[in-house]
C-alpha cells in the first residue's frame, strides 16, 4: 500500500502536521524516512493512533445535479448498526480469548497436581532419618598439649 507524507497524513486525520510529527518523535507512531528525509507514514499505523477524519459529503444542490433530500434517521441507524457489528465482533474475540485462557488454566492445574503427587510419592519413599549418635567418650584422659612447641612442660 502507498505511504503518506506528513502533509497527507495530517489531511486524512484532521490533525496538524506538528501533532503527527510529535507522535513520531515520541514513539507513539512509527514512520521511517526516505532518502530525502521525508517521513513515509503507513496508513494503518496512522489510523492506529489517529482515527480517520470523516469525509465531508458534497452538497448536491451546490453542483446543481440533484436536489438535496431531507436527512433521515437511516444514516444514524447505519452507524449504530455498524457499531453493533463491531461490538459483536469484539465480544466474540474476547470470548474466544477467555475460552483459551480458561483452557490454559485447567492445563496448568493438571500439571500442578501431577507435580504435587510426584513430590508426595518421593517424600514417602525416603527412608526415615537415622538418629545421630554422639561420639563415644574417650577412655583415657590425655593432657592437652600446649600450642607453643618450645615451651613444653615436663
Amino acid at each position: 500500500m502507498a505511504t503518506l507524507s506528513l502533509r497527507e497524513a495530517a489531511e486524512q486525520t484532521g490533525v496538524s502536521k506538528s501533532t503527527i510529527f510529535r507522535a513520531i518523535k515520541s514513539g507513539r507512531m512509527s514512520a521511517p524516512r526516505n532518502d530525502d528525509g521525508e517521513f513515509l507514514i503507513d496508513p494503518a499505523e496512522l489510523f492506529r493512533v489517529y482515527p480517520p477524519k470523516a469525509k465531508s459529503s458534497e452538497n448536491p444542490t451546490i453542483s446543481g445535479d440533484v436536489p438535496a433530500q431531507p436527512e433521515t434517521h437511516s444514516a444514524g441507524r447505519d452507524a449504530s448498526d455498524h457499531e453493533t457489528v463491531e461490538l459483536r465482533i469484539r465480544n466474540a474475540a474476547l470470548e474466544a480469548e477467555l475460552k483459551g485462557l480458561r483452557a490454559m488454566a485447567d492445563e496448568l492445574r493438571q500439571a500442578r497436581d501431577k507435580w504435587e503427587s510426584q513430590a508426595e510419592r518421593l517424600t514417602l519413599a525416603l527412608a526415615a532419618p537415622k538418629p545421630v549418635e554422639a561420639p563415644a567418650p574417650v577412655a583415657e584422659a590425655v593432657a592437652p598439649r600446649s600450642w607453643w612447641p618450645f615451651r613444653r612442660a615436663g
